[in-house]
């Protein structure tokens, strides 16, 4: 099973006086939920590994791409159970993911779970308080399950440099774990997502930026892990 270990994410609005440093250190497993179709229920585990016990409240929203962003918009197709709950340090919290219905039909549907830290007050307006959040993707399989297939393509930014753009035209998401571009010269370029993940959700697309000399020119040898393979493409920008 999957884990992820999350440490502080983001420091509280406010946080300008230099005392001490509160933190929070917390073990989330798994990082991703799917819902097979006829699948109404799922779990995750929230340890605390910190050195405090810690506050969480979870929400759900609906999950989309829209261009590099992710909008999220709350909704309530999933009741979280307990919607805020406190894990002491070293004990764990189950949280149980409930849809409350399906939509007949169509493909997969995509959500996330955030797990945000609530901080602790502190009258003394004295600490550095940081506020913690996880984002887990839950992910509802519909009776229609194509395969994710993700085209690439290869064109010039308005600066002339390279950008890769891989679109999905299957039901179920992909993800792409590793790109590596050879170029005419040979040269293996840093490549940039420019979105906050690389998943990339059904009918969506995402963008890389190729860290590479504007000036060369020539077909494009690229190689795709995904979590569902790899494969090998030639592309002209």
């Amino acid at each position: 099973m999957r884990k992820a270990v999350v440490l502080t994410a983001m420091m509280s609005a406010g946080a300008l006086n230099c005392g001490t440093a509160q933190a929070a250190s917390l073990e989330v497993s798994p990082v991703l939920a799917v819902l097979a179709p006829g699948q109404t229920a799922a779990t995750i585990e929230v340890k605390n590994r910190g050195g405090t016990a810690t506050a969480i409240q979870a929400r759900v929203y609906a999950w989309r791409q829209a261009g590099d962003e992710d909008p999220l918009t709350p909704s309530n197709d999933i009741i979280v159970s307990p919607p805020i709950f406190t894990v002491p340090v070293g004990m764990a919290q189950t949280v149980r993911l409930l849809l409350r219905a399906r939509t007949p039909g169509g493909g997969e549907r995509s959500y996330r779970v955030l797990l945000d830290e609530v901080p602790r007050a502190d009258a003394s307006n004295n600490r550095i308080e940081f506020a913690l959040r996880v984002s887990l993707p839950i992910l509802i399989r519909g009776p229609s399950t194509k395969a994710p297939v993700l085209h690439w393509g290869a064109a010039r930014g308005p600066g002339g440099q390279i950008v890769l753009t891989a679109s999905n035209s299957g039901d179920v998401y992909d993800r792409v774990t590793a790109l590596d571009l050879t170029l005419p010269s040979g040269a293996h370029p840093k490549i940039m997502s420019r979105g906050r993940n690389t998943y990339v959700l059904p009918g969506s697309q995402r963008d890389w930026d190729v860290q590479a000399s504007t000036a060369e020119t020539g077909p494009l040898h690229l190689t795709v892990t995904t979590a569902t393979g790899k494969s090998e493409q030639m592309l002209s920008p």
